[in-house]
């Protein structure tokens, strides 16, 4: 009779879940405009001191975008966004001196019609890697910087209107949302492309604009993105798009994630609970599960990483291309962590700690994270849009 009992319950959460979510996915509404993430009230975790002179690190506008064909994105503007995050951290901390210099950034790419696409619109190699770049390096972080100066800068409208217009300019330009495609071979198969680490940054790039301008249209369609990637990954937790890649898989699995935790911490500050989507078992504690399980025996990926599907320098599918020091593969755990402390996969990494002894290389790289929650930051936030420490803790 109680088994019974906590079935029948378990079919009801479960439901209401998706039942909660297809609401959300079709009726959500931006009740906080231009807030994509707020600048917190408790800065303790948060960079609030300017470190580099204005001056001496100007962000020149890169003009036109030409990423390779092949594997790898623009990197001019990997390197423009190390040196804006110098300004954008300490803005989003709210130093008004930082949030001054990231208005006029962005006003001054904005104004030179920088980031401009050129490429082909054919969905080849360049058409990803330019999209991606923009989405990337340019869109998400200045959309997120620019929400955190005007929570602490008056704009004039003229510039809030240049500034804007230039927004849903590139934004669109290098929509990536892969809706209505579906991979139909290898690994992946089956799987729908909008499931893509590509669509998901897309999908964050305008779920931001969508907050930033009060557009419920397109604050609703990185819904449709994150959908397909929980109900889409397998019953072992593993994204079937992700983990072809070979020495990459999980790196590429930690970058979807990633983007899975923007997404829902977005949607969160908008008074929405995402988190707890589920399809039947599959849901975001189940990806972070085969992280976990793939941290205490590696070869559990090897069956998937061993297609080696554009696994760029990363080659090797039993060696995982993991940097303990990188948010665009760790990011994802400080919002894990600090909004789902008892679950069984954060009691499992505190067990790890005890018997650290007993441990491997990839699990002290989780053990590293847990370690340092709310104490340092990382150098660089790219696939976490913001800097994890200070904006996805909780």
């Amino acid at each position: 009779m109680k088994e019974l009992l906590l079935i029948i319950l378990i079919l009801f959460f479960t439901s209401n879940s998706s039942a909660n979510f297809k609401e959300i996915k079709k009726k959500a509404v931006v009740n906080k405009p231009e807030i994509i993430f707020p600048i917190p009230k408790n800065l303790k975790n948060c960079q609030t001191k300017l470190y580099v002179s204005p001056e001496l690190n100007k962000i020149e506008p890169i003009l036109k975008v030409k990423a390779p064909i092949g594997y790898g994105l623009d990197d001019r503007y990997d390197y423009a966004l190390s040196k804006f995050s110098n300004f954008t951290f300490p803005c989003s901390g709210g130093n008004i001196e930082a949030c001054e210099y990231v208005k006029k950034t962005i006003l001054n790419w904005a104004k030179a019609d920088a980031a401009k696409r050129t490429g082909p619109s054919d969905h080849e190699g360049r058409h990803w890697n330019d999209t991606l770049t923009v989405n990337l390096y340019v869109a998400s972080p200045m959309l997120a910087a620019y929400s955190f100066a005007k929570q602490v800068l008056n704009v004039s409208q003229e510039e809030d209107r240049i500034i804007k217009n230039w927004f849903k300019k590139i934004v669109k330009k290098n929509q990536h949302l892969l809706y209505g495609k579906t991979y139909d071979n290898g690994g992946a198969m089956g799987t729908p492309k909008r499931a893509h680490n590509h669509a998901l940054s897309s999908a964050v790039a305008h779920m931001a604009l969508g907050v930033l301008l009060d557009d419920n249209i397109l604050f609703r369609k990185a819904f449709r993105n994150y959908e397909a990637a929980i109900r889409y990954q397998r019953k072992d937790g593993s994204m079937p798009i992700e983990v072809r890649r070979g020495g990459r898989a999980m790196f590429y699995q930690g970058r979807a994630m990633n983007a899975l935790a923007v997404i829902a911490i977005i949607a969160e500050h908008q008074g929405y609970n995402i988190w707890e989507l589920d399809f039947k078992g599959k849901n975001y504690h189940n990806l972070v599960k085969f992280f976990l399980d793939f941290s205490e025996n590696n070869q559990i990926v090897f069956k998937y990483a061993k297609e080696n599907r554009f696994p760029g320098p990363a080659k090797n599918y039993k060696v995982q291309d993991l940097k303990s020091n990188s948010s665009s593969n760790f990011g994802w755990f400080y919002a894990y962590a600090t909004r789902f402390p008892d679950h069984e996969n954060i009691k499992r990494v505190k067990t790890w700690i005890k018997n650290k002894d007993e441990t491997n290389g990839y699990q002290r790289r989780i053990m590293q994270q847990f370690k340092n929650l709310n104490k340092r930051g990382f150098g660089s936030a790219s696939w976490t849009v913001v800097e994890p420490f200070c904006h996805f803790t909780k």
